[in-house]
């Protein structure tokens, strides 16, 4: 039990250092948008990428394992779980793989599964975060758009109309448009400001968005009816979204069942015929039938997801 311990120590521990690599970055970028923001006359080259509305270039080993695992400064705002639980969570989950796999396993095979349970624990609700950031942020760019088309309509510019979106719409939308604003505001160009939109959330919306834009803006012509075209765009595949949403119900109330069915199975077996499975518990051979079974029941679920969203995928 000690050993476990200190393997679910060693664990926390080298999350807390990938956090503190992630904040050391984080400190640095804010002490970089000081002192752009105290110097907002000097021009920026153009093909220089702006550090506000994208997440920092991952050129080292260690930056490039914290983004897959969304530690990086540009993503940290994305995550709404604290993460010191983020990181008990983790640990715990690397702790009980450990655990599990060292009743099949030697100890050093154990680790690595704890490990890989780790990381994979960190990845998965990165990207459940990142999913229902996407999804909000999806939801409320009808609503963007049609508040940008009314501000040009009546005469303000185009840079006002990003400021009123900012204002007045909700969260995510707001916090990412605020961050379009602190771009444009030290020398940065529009397009470009929206199409770390479109990086950060992975939403084609922002990439039309910022094309429209930047179209217009050498080109000319008339921008309100261009982003009219867009929000009806955007608006038929938020319905065709939703409907698909809707399809993919059935698929997943029968992963519900097909989950569900092996635990509710063993607990009628167990209350029908008491002492039916102790030898899953107390032999060797049953402890690694209960750690296979549940291992491929974990993979299920991950396959089973994985099928439903490619299905409603974009």
């Amino acid at each position: 039990m000690n050993i476990l311990f200190a393997i679910a120590s060693v664990l926390l521990l080298t999350l807390a250092l990938l956090l503190t690599f992630s904040r050391r970055d984080e400190r640095r970028l804010r002490e970089r948008m000081k002192g752009q923001a105290n110097d907002r006359a000097v021009a920026r080259p153009a093909a220089e990428q702006s550090l506000i509305a994208r997440p920092v270039n991952r050129r080292s080993r260690l930056s490039g394992i914290s983004g897959w695992l969304g530690l990086t400064p540009g993503l940290l705002p994305l995550r709404a779980m604290p993460m010191p639980v983020l990181l008990v969570l983790a640990g715990v989950t690397g702790g009980c793989a450990t655990w599990g796999g060292s009743i099949a396993f030697s100890m050093p095979v154990a680790v690595l599964i704890g490990g890989a349970a780790t990381a994979a624990t960190l990845r998965g609700i990165f990207l459940w975060e990142l999913g229902r950031h996407r999804q909000k942020a999806f939801l409320q760019i009808p609503d963007s758009l049609g508040l940008m088309v009314r501000a040009v309509r009546s005469g303000l510019p185009v840079a006002e109309a990003v400021r009123s979106v900012a204002r007045e719409m909700p969260d995510p939308t707001r916090a990412e448009f605020q961050r379009v604003i602190a771009e444009t505001s030290i020398g940065g160009t529009l397009e470009r400001a929206l199409w770390g939109v479109h990086e950060r959330t992975g939403l084609r919306e922002y990439a039309f968005l910022s094309v429209v834009i930047g179209l217009q803006a050498q080109t000319g012509g008339g921008l309100a009816e261009a982003l009219e075209n867009v929000a009806d765009i955007v608006r038929r595949r938020v319905a065709m979204a939703a409907k698909a949403r809707a399809l993919a119900g059935q698929a997943k109330a029968s992963a519900m069942i097909l989950v569900g069915l092996p635990p509710f199975a063993g607990i009628m077996v167990s209350i029908a015929n008491p002492g039916y499975l102790d030898k899953l518990f107390t032999d060797p051979r049953g402890n690694n039938l209960l750690v296979a079974a549940i291992a491929m029941t974990l993979m299920g679920i991950i396959v089973i997801r994985w099928m439903i969203a490619r299905s409603t995928q974009e």
